[in-house]
């Protein structure tokens, strides 16, 4: 029991000081993006995963950290990986990333792209069902997403 005990002392916590220093790895992050230095903003988004204690899920942080290092992956086509991204940001609790409509929008863009069409169907209509067509003019390829969906599920428009 008193190992139980110190192992949990051991345990961070979501301070004010660690959430700035999260702040600061998602600006510095973003920087690095918009500069088209991806693989430096995945790093540094990854260190910011790395900080947010468990349980992870649990964290808002933790689901923007995920969508960002996502979207760098699907923007370079490593769909498989993105996938993985969003599929834990799907989980998470305290973002509610299942009720997050760009969450389901990638996830399906994703499935669809690794040749998973029933997901792909699910997530995008999931999307299409909490924001309307609208979360697909987000995406450059909206029509193609669009047009998977409107024909795999009837009434669509």
């Amino acid at each position: 029991m008193e190992e139980f005990s110190e192992k949990k002392n051991q345990e961070r916590t979501m301070t004010p000081e660690l959430k700035e220093k999260l702040d600061e790895l998602a600006e510095k992050g973003n920087q690095l993006e918009e500069e088209e230095r991806y693989e430096e903003a995945v790093r540094i988004w990854e260190k910011g995963l790395d900080l947010i204690p468990e349980p992870k899920q649990c964290y808002s942080e933790f689901l923007w950290f995920l969508v960002a290092v996502g979207d760098v992956y699907f923007m370079e086509k490593k769909y498989q990986q993105a996938y993985k991204c969003f599929n834990e940001a799907r989980g998470n609790l305290s973002g509610d990333g299942y009720g997050n409509p760009y969450v389901m929008l990638r996830l399906g863009e994703c499935c669809l792209e690794i040749g998973d069409e029933k997901n792909a169907a699910e997530y995008l209509l999931r999307a299409y069902m909490m924001e309307g067509k609208d979360i697909f003019e987000m995406d450059e390829d909206e029509e193609k997403y669009f047009d998977f969906l409107r024909t795999h599920v009837e009434n669509i428009e």
